[in-house]
């Protein structure tokens, strides 16, 4: 049965972000050194890397942050992750954690499922693959 439009636009109001957030297969310690992230980062195909501190994320290390790094840098993640790294529960409202991430110029936030305690990530570009799939493969 083809849905009406209604029913369409309310489902996609309630699509929570953890269907579009990535899991996150590999994290660091704050002491980890740069070319272990790079290096990370080559061998799991990510972008981001969040750092773990006593099991919270404590910081974010993305691969844009490493390549602004002087070559041969012996720099550890601690120095040049970013601290403010928005976190939001699995459940959350995709539309939310997308205003939320347009409105303070965020790139990334680490979703957290407090079930499991599982950790993945929402970026912009899930943000987009989100979009298209949304303007594309459904039905109005």
């Amino acid at each position: 049965m083809k849905k009406t439009p209604a029913e369409r636009l309310n489902e996609i109001l309630n699509i929570q972000v953890e269907e579009y957030s990535t899991p996150c297969t590999v994290t660091a310690q704050k002491a980890t050194k740069i070319d272990e992230l790079a290096n990370l980062m080559k061998e799991n195909s990510v972008r981001h890397i969040p750092i773990i501190e006593n099991d919270d994320v404590v910081g974010i290390v993305s691969d844009r942050d490493i390549s602004n790094l002087p070559e041969g840098s012996d720099a550890v993640a601690a120095l040049i992750m970013s601290k403010d790294v928005y976190t939001t529960e699995s459940h959350a409202l995709l539309k939310d954690v997308v205003f939320e991430m347009s409105s303070k110029k965020i790139g990334s936030a680490m979703v957290i499922d407090q079930s499991d305690k599982s950790l993945s990530i929402f970026t912009s570009v899930d943000a987009l693959n989100a979009l298209n799939e949304i303007l594309g493969g459904g039905n109005f």
